[in-house]
């Protein structure tokens, strides 16, 4: 059994910033296809069809991306009050050996 916890903070804010960083990628994106140039009825259809799912999709993927990130700057962000309060709490204070 572990006796500590080692949580990498740089890795927690890094994946933070990355996932913020596929957010605005992924939104500043096209959300659908142009279906002018497509002379079959039945292709466009198709492509119009993919474009409609692929544009729920996305933002589904959106969503989940954003609550992923904010998850990981908020664990980030107790994990190092934790880790200050933990440290301030073990530290020998002045009154202790004060008679």
């Amino acid at each position: 059994m572990a006796r500590y916890i080692d949580i990498d903070l740089e890795a927690l804010a890094a994946l933070s910033r990355d996932l913020q960083t596929l957010h605005s990628d992924l939104s500043s994106g096209s959300a659908g296809a142009r279906c002018d140039g497509i002379g079959s009825p039945r292709l466009r259809s198709a492509v119009e069809a993919f474009s409609d799912d692929w544009a729920i999709a996305r933002g589904r993927m959106l969503e989940s991306i954003a609550a992923v990130g904010a998850m990981a700057e908020a664990a980030g962000t107790t994990f190092t009050q934790v880790d200050g309060d933990l440290a301030r709490a073990l530290a020998p204070s002045d009154a202790a050996g004060a008679p």
